[in-house]
């Protein structure tokens, strides 16, 4: 068992978080990138190489993963708000499975040749793009933490209100698919996607819930 202080074990946990969290956001680019490809009806060998990339992303963020839970174990009861902190990790590594399974299908539905008419390839481009937006802001939350947790809890409570939007941009994205003149198969993959997007956005608000109680322990 590691001798440290519950503010240095504290520390040290988020700095390995923000590691882990580093290839979140790094995984998302390749995923906007790829995913602009697809939108464009482009036959691009650079598609396949993004979904990839992603993949290996994701296993260097689950390296990091067991570092933290090594970290976690050789602290033992030095760490406060042991489980608060556990929730985060869990929420974190959510959003980059997620991540990788949007890629996943992304691949396919390019393999296959199967792309979605204009306006739904808009209402993506939408959806995409408030996705991002919000999962920015978790960024900067996770990132004012330990210098600034009152800022923290200010930019958690504003992703309520950008996952709102996304829950209505994917509403309407859901309606275009199902009046767009695609196959079938093209359509069910489709509407994965678009369902797999829209969870993103939720497992980013239940992220922020976890930065907010870690926030609330740091704010005076």
């Amino acid at each position: 068992m590691e001798s440290t202080s519950p503010e240095a074990a504290a520390y040290r946990l988020l700095d390995l978080i923000m590691e882990h969290g580093k290839k979140l956001w790094e995984s998302f680019k390749q995923l906007e990138e790829m995913m602009s490809l697809y939108l464009s009806g482009k036959m691009n060998k650079k598609i396949k190489e993004l979904a990839e990339a992603i993949k290996t992303t994701e296993r260097e963020g689950n390296e990091i993963k067991l570092q933290i839970y090594d970290y976690l174990a050789r602290v033992g009861e030095a760490l406060m708000y042991r489980e608060d902190w556990m929730r985060l990790i869990l929420n974190l590594d959510s959003i980059l499975d997620y991540i990788d399974s949007i890629s996943f299908r992304l691949s396919i539905a390019a393999s296959k040749k199967w792309y979605p008419t204009p306006e739904v390839a808009e209402g993506f481009k939408n959806l995409l793009s408030l996705v991002a937006s919000m999962l920015e802001k978790l960024k900067s939350a996770l990132f004012t933490l330990q210098s600034n947790a009152p800022r923290t809890l200010e930019l958690c409570n504003e992703l309520e209100e950008k996952e709102r939007e996304i829950d209505e941009c994917h509403r309407e994205l859901g309606l275009t698919l199902l009046e767009s003149n695609v196959s079938t198969s093209a359509l069910m993959l489709l509407h994965e996607i678009c369902e797999r997007l829209e969870t993103l956005a939720d497992l980013a608000l239940r992220t922020g819930d976890s930065l907010r109680l870690l926030a609330m322990h740091r704010t005076p």
